[in-house]
């Protein structure tokens, strides 16, 4: 169960309630600019995959906090290229990572200049760089549900398709977060305070489970109708794009441009266009994994003589 606080254009920002309840824990606990800066860098981190999105042509629906993380829904994330789909991904851990950074450069400026003693005198700048940093590191290990399984993903499906990527990354976090919680609780046994891998670990295997899911093909086959998206704006551009007859799937997908529906023209010897592929056929072959098929086989399949 979510609650709607705030939209920032069109994207909603939603609280989960486990949110909310953990939010007012913390609070009455005395940890309350400790939360702040937590939400603040989490808020930074996902604003990075909004405005990535926006300038690769796609757009964030929605972004789901939760208390140890939040979900971004990106609307027709297929209309990105590979490249700007893992461009949209990895946006989100740089802005952690250049948060941390200016918040050392900072922690140390103040040590030199003398007004900061150590770095405990000022320990929201230290939980600052902490904070962002676990961010970063967190959000590239490459597994899904987590950013650096998005990258990689994005690479991986040009060669075995999207679903057969998803079902290899999920895998991977599946393993990896049954990992990291089996370390966090051996690490707690051990006196140490490991608590962020305890807590970090079944998140990623929910989170893992849920990307699984979602990946099925028939989830897949769903986002490919435009017909919302041109009942909502009544009219879709068009592009067509002209490619060789031995074009792989792969290749040809790297060339669609985000918010265009494409008609693509397979062209044989001469520059003779043979026939028309439309863009869904396109993406219903890649997603389904035939990525390595020349638009000629697509073209034939669907105009047999």
């Amino acid at each position: 169960m979510s609650i709607q606080v705030a939209r920032l254009g069109n994207t909603r920002v939603c609280f989960h309630i486990t949110f909310l309840l953990a939010a007012v824990i913390l609070v009455f606990a005395g940890y309350g600019l400790h939360f702040l800066v937590y939400v603040g860098s989490l808020a930074f981190h996902e604003l990075g995959h909004i405005f990535a999105a926006a300038l690769m042509g796609a757009e964030v629906t929605q972004v789901e906090v939760w208390p140890f993380g939040a979900t971004a829904k990106l609307e027709r994330s297929w209309q990105l290229t590979p490249h700007a789909d893992g461009m949209v991904a990895f946006a989100g851990p740089f802005n952690s990572g250049l948060l941390a950074s200016v918040a050392s450069a900072l922690q140390r400026g103040l040590i030199q200049s003398g007004n900061l003693v150590t770095q405990s005198t000022y320990p929201l700048l230290d939980l600052l760089v902490k904070v962002n940093l676990g961010f970063f590191l967190i959000n590239m290990i490459p597994c899904l549900p987590l950013d650096g399984g998005r990258v990689v993903r994005s690479r991986l499906a040009l060669k075995v398709g999207y679903v057969e990527a998803s079902r290899k990354m999920t895998t991977w976090g599946l393993a990896a977060g049954s990992i990291i919680t089996v370390l966090g609780f051996v690490g707690l046994a051990a006196g140490r305070s490991w608590y962020v891998l305890a807590v970090a670990g079944p998140i990623i295997i929910w989170g893992a489970a849920n990307e699984r899911d979602s990946a099925a093909q028939e989830k897949i086959m769903e986002i490919l109708n435009r017909s919302e998206r041109l009942r909502q704006r009544r009219a879709i551009p068009v592009a067509e794009i002209m490619v060789p007859h031995d074009a792989t799937v792969a290749e040809v997908v790297t060339k669609l441009m985000p918010s265009r529906y494409h008609i693509i023209l397979v062209a044989g010897r001469n520059m003779k266009v043979l026939g028309r592929v439309t863009e869904t056929k396109l993406l219903e072959t890649f997603y389904g994994g035939g990525t390595h098929l020349r638009m000629r086989d697509i073209w034939e399949r669907n105009h047999p003589e």
